[in-house]
């Protein structure tokens, strides 16, 4: 019984088929002769997992894909391909291909049965010296220069819902702007979000945001909300009205006359109190800290992304160069996510890539495959007989 290679098994996840086609769309292999864009992801994502540190070791990493190029249906190529094809194949159909991923994240999402939560938050990828200069130079900002990833995620899934690559100086409200909110949804975010028209539109969409507030907020207290029985770090909880009626001279507050909910934490290692404002009056003030201490998770997120995946040496100077590698590294972390989910495996998702980094090429038995698929009966009958479905 013919077994594909686990590596194999992982771009299960990304169709060959859609990807073929928005390739089409976009033109991206117009004047490709041999190596394809689907070459090239292909070749980047095993470069991401096996930490190729440089092009040259690309290529020559990438050999080892020759034996298995039917299955991948995939082909290695030389340096000077690989490097022709960084700076000149278009990065939209990578784009195209991480969105396809990151919706069957948000699909796991809305099919769960707890609350639907969202982390939402921004990193800089700093782009610095000769070959960078030349184009990041001119949205660079006093803090960073280089690139901005724009990510929302799922703390439960420790996964991204939403990814966008922009410039360093586009504000990370900006971009927040042109996400797609949906109903029903908690989104966690820090204070450089400071809007009230976008917390107004959350909340008509049916949405609850929490965030930190600022502290020249201009709010008038209509009601004490602080239970008797609440924790003594929650020190208050009250329902505000924002004071002001414009929020400059031409933009007018459209939350002005809507009560929100602010809460004040006592935390024991800072010396001033955290401040939360939402519009869940429902939630215990508690769990609403509890909630903005969770964004924590998308920190992490950022961590594990820079630290075991290749973000910190790049295979081209040029921009396209740049966003094809910031894409791959993220296909990578989707697929082995939904792959480690599929095999039903255990453990950290840096101990799993790990071990697969060491077998990418090996053929699962068919007794492993039967014994999982047996358990995964069991589990499923199991379900059913508990109403758990």
């Amino acid at each position: 019984m013919f077994n594909s290679t686990r590596f194999s098994q992982m771009l299960q996840a990304l169709p060959h088929q859609h990807f073929k086609a928005a390739v089409k769309r976009c033109g991206a292999d117009r004047y490709a002769k041999q190596f394809t864009s689907w070459d090239l992801l292909v070749t980047l994502i095993y470069g991401q997992l096996v930490q190729a540190k440089s092009l040259r070791t690309l290529s020559t990493a990438s050999q080892s894909l020759k034996p298995h190029s039917y299955h991948l249906n995939a082909k290695n190529m030389v340096r000077s391909t690989l490097c022709d094809a960084l700076n000149k194949r278009s990065p939209e159909p990578f784009r195209l291909a991480c969105e396809h991923l990151l919706q069957g994240i948000g699909r796991k999402q809305r099919k769960s049965l707890e609350a639907m939560i969202t982390l939402i938050d921004s990193t800089s990828i700093s782009l610095r010296g000769p070959g960078f200069d030349e184009w990041t130079t001119a949205t660079k900002t006093r803090i960073t220069q280089g690139l901005k990833v724009h990510v929302a995620i799922d703390p439960r899934q420790t996964a991204p819902t939403y990814v966008n690559i922009t410039a360093a100086n586009v504000n990370d409200l900006s971009d927040a702007l042109t996400m797609p909110l949906e109903a029903g949804m908690t989104y966690v975010f820090d204070k450089g979000y400071c809007d009230y028209n976008w917390w107004h539109q959350i909340d008509q969409t049916g949405s609850f945001f929490v965030t930190r507030l600022k502290k020249n907020a201009n709010l008038k207290q209509v009601k004490n909300l602080r239970q008797e029985d609440a924790p003594q770090f929650i020190e208050a909880d009250e329902s505000v009205l924002f004071g002001k009626k414009y929020l400059n001279t031409r933009r007018p507050n459209h939350y002005q006359n809507q009560a929100v909910r602010r809460i004040q934490v006592r935390r024991d290692d800072h010396e001033t109190p955290l401040v939360l404002v939402t519009n869940d009056f429902s939630r215990p003030a508690e769990e609403v800290a509890d909630l903005y201490k969770q964004r924590w998770q998308i920190e992490l997120f950022f961590k594990w992304i820079k630290q075991n995946l290749k973000l910190k040496r790049y295979f081209g100077f040029s921009e396209n160069a740049v966003r094809l590698q910031i894409y791959s590294a993220l296909i990578t972390y989707l697929l082995l996510h939904l792959y480690q989910h599929r095999s039903g495996c255990s453990g950290s998702i840096s101990d799993f890539a790990i071990r697969l980094t060491h077998s990418l090429f090996e053929r699962p038995s068919s007794i492993e495959q039967l014994e999982y698929r047996r358990q995964k009966r069991t589990e499923l009958k199991t379900a059913q007989g508990s109403l758990q479905l």
